[in-house]
């Protein structure tokens, strides 16, 4: 990050330029951009500070064939203790370290731990109650970094059929299905509300019963997703599969 005329963003610098005043205490998904820009940039090596949410999310594209990891060079950034608070980020250090340095994550969410704990009736209510304060904005959509299919099934009246603001249940439980195998608990959803709903939670609660069900984790490019069919309900490749 570079900040400027006092705002901070992402910036993409060739090499040999002079960087400027660099920050690197601002959560932004750098990933994000860098999947916008990557189709135009057709050559050469891409250098990217990375923290370990990001190398996750890297390892999504990778194995999906999105980007080409002979490519990118990561440059490990280690969050920082009030970042990874804010975060509520349980696995924080990337695999290689050149920024900052390694501190251990948070043990629990909170707000997960207590909804766990409530009767189904009673958790169920408390999400219809949350989801009802969307305004449909799709800032958690296009703030994602692996949000990368190419056409939005939230925008498919086949599976999302409800018009009108709030939108109905289904909207929220097609996303919530949908990055059940690539969520990074990055955040950036539950940062982009406007209305404050705890996406995270929701994230982080879906990705524990993905490894007690399945003992699959996100973010490795090794493991192969436990679900076979996409939303299209066409069989899942093992490669080159854009959803």
């Amino acid at each position: 990050m570079v900040e400027e005329h006092g705002n901070v963003a992402p910036i993409m610098i060739p090499k040999g330029k002079e960087i400027g005043k660099v920050r690197i205490d601002v959560p932004y998904q750098v990933v994000t951009v860098l999947a916008n820009l990557y189709p135009w940039l057709s050559k050469g090596k891409i250098a990217v500070v990375t923290r370990r949410c990001d190398e996750k999310a890297f390892a999504e594209y990778f194995k999906r064939d999105l980007m080409d990891k002979s490519r990118i060079v990561m440059i490990g950034l280690a969050c920082g203790k009030d970042q990874i608070a804010r975060c509520r980020c349980t696995d924080p250090v990337p695999s290689k370290v050149h920024l900052g340095e390694p501190n251990k994550g948070v043990e629990k969410d909170d707000l997960a731990e207590k909804l766990g704990k409530m009767p189904p009736a009673e958790r169920l209510d408390f999400w219809v109650a949350q989801y009802r304060k969307c305004n449909k904005c799709f800032g958690c959509t296009i703030t994602c970094p692996v949000c990368f299919c190419d056409d939005c099934v939230l925008e498919d009246r086949t599976f999302v059929a409800e018009k009108g603001i709030p939108p109905g249940m289904a909207f929220h439980m097609v996303r919530t299905m949908h990055m059940a195998d690539k969520c990074i608990e990055c955040g950036e959803c539950e940062r982009a509300c406007p209305a404050e709903i705890p996406l995270l939670t929701m994230r982080k609660m879906l990705a524990k019963d993905m490894k007690e069900l399945y003992n699959f984790t996100s973010g490795d490019e090794k493991i192969v997703s436990p679900l076979n069919t996409t939303l299209d309900g066409e069989p899942m490749e093992d490669e080159c599969h854009e959803c």
